[in-house]
């Protein structure tokens, strides 16, 4: 089920004010800063529903997927947070990366690169929230556990895989099944063998996509309901400003985010 992903950073910014950055580009992600109880953070989240196709007039392509522009939006923005000492939140509900001769063609593996190492070499804190899936690729370049967040939370509602059920299952079985992802083999027992051992691990990836599984293994720190999480960001960010060091804060008025901001405005 689609929804309006600025709706919810509304309900998580201070007076519903929030200023986003390079909104005509990668328009599957939403990169932007607003006030958590009076100090500044960097948000990053994913659309849903479909998106404008940016090179085919009229075409629509399913948002909640990382496309080039937008990885390049993501990565510019967290360098850019980064650089002004600004926390930044992570508001995943990704499932990957684009796929396909398109996708190849662009060098996506390239530009999710360039992310991953942006957000690797960050010094300002990052705090990752995992609202309803987290899958794949997609899942470790928006700032997943193993690229060190100082905190990931998740809604009872999320979903975290590096692959979904049944996805896992048709690559496990893969030589039997023909290009409708069926069983090839017309022996009626050697069908239900292989229909039967792709139940079993659809079964076992869904089980672990579990939000209090994961948490029980870690990988997740805590599970927070929607209605709480703003007051868990008013603690983090305001721990992040608190934590900083000897790190000086730039004035807002001469931060590198508004150099970004002129560079994609277009010209009159």
């Amino acid at each position: 089920m689609a929804y309006d992903a600025r709706q919810v950073l509304a309900r998580l910014v201070d007076r519903s004010l929030f200023w986003e950055i390079l909104p005509d580009r990668g328009q599957e992600i939403i990169c932007g800063v607003g006030r958590v109880g009076g100090l500044w953070a960097g948000f990053v989240a994913n659309v849903q529903g479909t998106i404008p196709h940016p090179y085919k007039a009229g075409a629509l392509r399913p948002g909640g997927i990382l496309y080039k522009e937008g990885i390049a939006k993501m990565s510019a923005f967290s360098r850019a947070c980064d650089a002004d000492g600004i926390p930044l939140i992570w508001l995943q509900d990704i499932g990957g990366f684009d796929i396909g001769t398109e996708a190849e063609a662009e060098g996506l593996l390239g530009y999710g690169s360039s992310l991953i190492y942006a957000n690797s070499t960050r010094s300002a804190p990052m705090f990752t929230v995992l609202l309803r899936k987290a899958s794949g690729a997609g899942y470790y370049a928006m700032a997943g556990l193993p690229y060190d967040p100082v905190l990931q939370l998740a809604t009872p509602f999320s979903r975290l895989a590096v692959m979904e059920g049944r996805t896992l299952s048709i690559a496990a079985w893969s030589t039997r099944l023909d290009d409708d992802f069926q069983p090839s083999s017309d022996d009626p027992e050697e069908r239900k063998k292989v229909e039967d051992g792709m139940q079993q691990v659809e079964e076992r990836i869904e089980a672990d996509m579990d939000p209090f599984t994961a948490a029980s293994q870690q990988d997740i720190d805590e599970i927070v309901a929607p209605g709480e999480l703003r007051g868990w960001l008013e603690c983090l960010v305001e721990a992040a400003w608190q934590g900083q060091g000897g790190r000086r804060m730039k004035n807002p008025r001469i931060w590198s985010l508004h150099d970004l901001a002129l560079l994609s405005a277009p010209r009159s």
